[in-house]
């Protein structure tokens, strides 16, 4: 406070200091008001003059998202001047690619002679002159990153409890929900937004309900619907290279056992349930319909499937713009020229796809992306170029026995020297870790063309190669729920170029379907260690009855004996110190998120956000892909009973259509999707969740169903009735023995519902007459037995048809009946219980009440069907009543009720014949009763009474002792002897077990004798090596050299014919001499004669 004023620069927490500078910076952003007003600038001016704010230098007044136009006050009373950095345009006539870095260094560099310029100007500066550069020459498609949103610049509404506990209303039993056990009523848990309401009822628009009225379903057989991309040539060596030499990377990544499984071919599974999927997906909910629940793919669920990361920074495709492919931020060493914001390697990879392609002579109209195994050529040598097979019991190709225990040293080998790479001479080794994972996105992860590879997804690639947790799987499942989307509302099944990771699919069915695909035994080693279970599918086979698998789609009670559905798998990696706690996702006073802080904390995280409702965001390139995430509507996967689910999704500013997002602006297209990022990777929140024990029991709400039934029912009574006669022509799947390891009921695993699901089809009891109209409410009686309740809503109104729908707080209004549901094709299941009674009194309110009273336990009827022995006739009028009829009424009720009495206290439990003819005998009494007139409180007290009796009878029915009639010490003996003979076994086993533990122990010694004198083999042949190296290398010297000795011998024979004839010239030369010599001799002697008689002549 200076002056009276506020110092808003004092307030803004991302004030720098650019230099030495004196001057005052005065921001204005766009459209907004100036963050100074003239006050409190007079204030400040103020603080320089009287040298308040001299160490203050350089304010910065607007955060660097909004930054807009700016201009400066320089102060009169201010000495000292600022050392700007130069201004610098950019040419038109300027090269594309130009300046390089080098200049703009050198720029920056002689402006800046003494270094004393603030790092921060220095790289601003070097933002400024990267404006309008293309290195790469219009190659690439360019896009900006997704703008960075801090967390704290949008607020969103979170509640207190995701986990809450809700009361569900209590309804009565319907053939419907013989799919559902068990259905949940009283105080349950539930995922938030839930609530125990009815949604608008609406007619299915699922792509197999719209075909029920049409021709059946037939897929074109070149079809590419399900079917999985196959490793290409020379992927298996070199993913097994980079597992070892790159494994502390890709575990800090956060993707190590994700490109682990990519190791296995799993191009032969059959497309029978990924069409299924299709036909049975619901775009507008994003959930697959299985009988009367939902189903879909959780980010749970794909990360135990998968092993991709749920969180992590966002993940984006694009090729950014210079300003930010080349953007430096200050690094922590006070390099003077900072650091880069993307990693080194990044453009380094651009440009090598830039020169691959070219140097392959593709369209350049597909620079998008080029073929894999071009890609792969221009990485590896010429000898790793070939496919080859693994297997999960001998990953790597060591040449381990299939029945191998596999170890750390043997399933995930580490890097040694012996291991050599795979890559072309002057390939950098973290650009090849870029290309390798590059390779492994584009075909394994995130497919979009068969057998191609994307320069965008070149960004991920490089982010992932140094270190950087991507959250990958909500892109994956975003991408996923588009394409399902897309050929769930297709017109044909003629649908084409729409490739998804369909592996991840089908560990999805086997994560949730038991029966779906006989598998091949997984060695422990992976189970134990929590690898992705999509390594289960390597050589899994599955039915191709197609008829088969929409029968399952549609009821799937009806093939128990060979599929079960499983709601909470137990394979989610969560501490089991946690399950069953409730966890509070808060901050400490360090500002740190504590679920990031504990150990084993971020799969409680990412387990977390998995529970949250939100958008899915897929970018590629300028396009954005926006789909809804609602696990609320099946929290049964988490855990917990499944109400009416809510939409939790926050409002997409600016967007009125996610399906059409190429019709917003792309600047709010793309604030919008790092908004939704941002939404759904927050941490930190202050709410509490509950982690469900995996054997925690859960179930439906009476409610939902009710819609379900108003909704699906004909479609899913018309589905089964279609294709349950086809499945009986493949082979009745009840005449057959169950395979080994095929389920025999419907069930939650962890929990005991088989005992409540029977394999039998139970009719539903015979109908009775309608009640009359009570003059007056009646409260319960007092004869009525403990723990069986009516409500007074039920007791005051008349029974109504199945299919008569109430509005809430409305008058009544009939809809047209629905199809009863044909009780052979869907088989019964028993109630719990607890769940005879009716509603309780006062828990029937808001919109459900109505519907929830409507609903009977029998279905209904004409009074005239009912008529038996002792009825009343047919033609006696129902609403007329004399006196001298009310004695013989009452004497005729008081006879009937008299009748029940005895029939109920002629049960014995014991005999069956004594209440195997309870069920019709009570039912034609209790019409006798209602078509003689008797009081509505009496006829519910009579009718409550023998339900419950039905309900016991019909557990009676269950007990084998009473069909077997074996006594119990018969029993006993039996015990003991089996007790006997079980305990001979033991011993067996347990001396099989010591033996088994003793060749264990022999073979373990053994494979370590073999594993040292492979060792020995090995440095045998490194040595038997390293002597034939040298033998050949003397053997090519000796070579050389005889080759030298051939031709020095040529020259020594030509040399030696010189010698000889050099020599006989010589020789001739010599005697030609002497002879000269000796006849000059002779000479002079003739000379010295001649001279001598010469001189006697005077």
């Amino acid at each position: 406070m200076v002056g009276g004023w506020m110092m808003d620069p004092i307030k803004i927490p991302w004030f720098r200091h650019p230099g030495s500078s004196w001057s005052l910076v005065y921001l204005v952003r766009g459209g907004s008001r100036p963050n100074l007003t003239e006050g409190s600038l007079s204030a400040a001016m103020g603080c320089f003059v009287q040298e308040y704010l001299v160490e203050l230098g350089w304010i910065l007044l607007a955060s660097p998202p909004f930054r807009g136009n700016f201009r400066r006050l320089q102060s009169h009373h201010v000495t000292r001047t600022c050392m700007e950095m130069f201004r610098w345009q950019r040419p038109d006539d300027f090269p594309p690619g130009e300046p390089s870095e080098a200049v703009i260094w050198d720029a920056i560099d002689r402006h800046d002679p003494r270094g004393d310029a603030d790092v921060r100007d220095r790289l601003e500066q070097h933002q400024d002159m990267l404006q309008g550069r293309d290195v790469f020459h219009s190659f690439f498609a360019r896009s900006p990153l997704l703008p960075e949103c801090p967390p704290e610049s949008v607020g969103f509404e979170d509640p207190s409890q995701w986990v809450s506990s809700l009361r569900l209303q209590c309804g009565e039993y319907h053939p419907l929900e013989n799919s559902i056990a068990p259905v949940s009523w009283g105080t349950c848990d539930v995922l938030e937004p839930a609530a125990d309401t009815t949604e608008p009822v609406g007619q299915s628009g699922l792509l197999s309900h719209r075909q029920l009225q049409s021709t059946p379903l037939e897929w074109p057989r070149d079809s590419t619907v399900g079917r999985v991309q196959s490793p290409v040539s020379g992927y298996v060596h070199w993913a097994c290279y980079v597992l070892q030499a790159h494994r502390s990377t890709l575990q800090t990544a956060g993707i190590y056992e994700a490109v682990y499984a990519s190791l296995f071919d799993y191009g032969r599974l059959p497309s029978s349930w990924a069409r299924g999927l299709v036909e049975f997906w619901d775009a507008g909910r994003g959930t697959c319909w299985i009988g009367a629940e939902e189903f879909t793919v959780t980010l749970s669920d794909l990360q135990t499937v998968s092993g991709l990361p749920v969180f992590g920074h966002h993940f984006e495709e694009c090729v950014p713009p210079d300003e930010q492919l080349f953007q430096r931020v200050p690094s922590a060493d006070g390099d003077r020229r900072g650091r880069s914001v993307l990693p080194d390697v990044y453009p380094v990879a651009l440009q090598h796809y830039r020169q691959t392609f070219r140097a392959s002579d593709l369209s350049r109209r597909a620079r998008a992306s080029m073929p894999a195994d071009v890609w792969v050529r221009s990485f590896l040598q010429e000898g790793y170029l070939s496919t080859v097979g693994v297997s999960l019991h001998d990953p790597f190709g060591l040449g381990l026995q299939c029945g191998t225990v596999l170890s750390e040293e043997t399933a995930e080998p580490t890097f040694t020297s012996d291991c050599t790479s795979p890559g072309l001479p002057g390939v950098r080794e973290d650009l090849l870790l870029v290309g390798f994972l590059a390779l492994w996105l584009s075909t394994f992860v995130l497919p979009l063309r068969t057998g191609s590879l994307r320069c965008s997804v070149l960004l991920a690639a490089s982010q992932l190669a140094s270190g950087q947790r991507l959250s990958l799987a909500p892109a994956v499942l975003a991408r996923v729920y588009r394409v399902l989307r897309t050929l769930s509302e297709a017109s044909s099944l003629e649908v084409r170029d729409l490739v998804l990771p369909w592996q991840y699919l089908y560990a999805w069915v086997h994560l949730h379907v038991q029966g779906a695909f006989s598998c091949l035994e997984t060695p422990g080693y992976f189970l134990q260690r929590g690898y992705p279970t999509v390594l289960q599918l390597f050589q899994a086979s599955s039915t191709l009855e197609s008829e088969r698998i929409r029968l399952f789609f549609f009821a799937p009670q009806s093939v128990t004996d060979r599929f079960a559905l499983v709601h909470q798998p137990d394979t989610v990696s969560l501490p089991p110190h946690q399950r069953g706690t409730v966890v509070v996702d808060g901050v400490d006073r360090r500002g740190r998120r504590t679920l990031l802080l504990r150990m084993q904390s971020l799969a409680v995280a990412e387990y977390f956000i998995s529970m949250r409702p939100g958008w899915l965001c897929y970018r590629a390139g300028a396009v954005v892909t926006l789909e809804g995430y609602q696990p609320n509507r099946v929290a049964r996967q988490f855990g917990y009973s499944q109400a009416t689910a809510l939409d939790g999704r926050p409002v997409v500013p600016g967007v009125t259509d996610i399906l059409h997002m190429e019709t917003v602006p792309q600047e709010t297209r793309f604030f919008t999707a790092a908004l939704t990022w941002l939404h759904l990777l927050r941490l930190g929140t202050g709410s509490s969740f509950l982690l469900a024990q995996p054997s925690s029991s859960t179930g439906v709400s009476f409610t939902r169903l009710t819609w379900v039934r108003l909704s699906f029912g004909p479609a899913l009574e018309h589905g089964a009735r279609r294709y349950e006669p086809r499945v009986r022509e493949l082979g009745s799947s009840r005449g057959r023995r169950p395979r080994r390891g095929s389920p025999v009921a419907t069930f939650e695993r962890g929990t005991d519902t088989e005992a409540r699901t029977t394999a039998r089809a139970a009719a539903p009891s015979s109908p009775r007459a309608p009640r009359r109209h009570a003059s007056s409410p009646c409260a319960s009686s007092p004869q009525m037995p403990v723990g069986v309740h009516t409500s007074p809503g039920r007791a005051s109104s008349p029974r109504m048809p199945v299919g008569v729908h109430t509005s809430p707080g409305g008058p009544r209004e009939s809809s047209p009946r629905l199809r009863s549901l044909d009780p052979t094709s869907f088989s019964t299941l028993d109630p719990p219980d607890d769940y005879f009674c009716p509603t309780y009194p006062g828990e029937s309110s808001g919109a459900g009440a109505d519907i929830v009273a409507e609903f009977t336990f029998f279905p209904e009827g004409h009074p005239t069907d009912f008529a038996g022995p002792s009825s009343a006739p047919a033609s006696f009028p129902a609403g007329s009543a004399s006196p001298s009829t009310d004695s013989r009424s009452a004497d005729r009720c008081s006879h009937t009720a008299a009748l029940l009495k005895d029939l109920i206290f002629s049960i014995d439990p014991r005999s069956p014949a004594s209440w195997i003819e309870f069920v019709p005998t009570a039912d034609r009494l209790l019409g006798v009763l209602a078509s003689f007139g008797v009081s509505t409180t009496e006829l519910v007290f009579w009718e409550s009474l023998c339900r419950a009796l039905e309900y016991q009878i019909r557990r009676l029915r269950d007990l084998s002792v009473l069909r077997t009639r074996v006594t119990l010490p018969e029993l006993e003996e039996r015990v003991t002897r089996r007790r006997e003979a079980a305990d001979d076994t033991h011993d067996r086993f347990d001396s099989s077990a010591v033996a088994l533990r003793r060749h264990r122990e022999s073979s373990s010694r053994m494979e370590t004798e073999v594993s040292e004198l492979t060792t020995r083999v090995r440095s045998l042949c490194r040595d038997i090596k390293e002597v034939i190296s040298k033998k050949t290398d003397v053997e090519e010297r000796r070579g050389r050299r005889d080759r030298l000795t051939s031709r020095e011998e040529q020259r020594y024979l030509a040399l030696q014919q010189e010698m000889v004839a050099a020599d006989s010239s010589l020789t001739q030369a010599v005697e030609e001499l002497q002879t000269a010599q000796l006849e000059f001799q002779t000479l002079d002697e003739i000379t010295v004669q001649l001279e001598s008689l010469q001189a006697r002549l005077y």
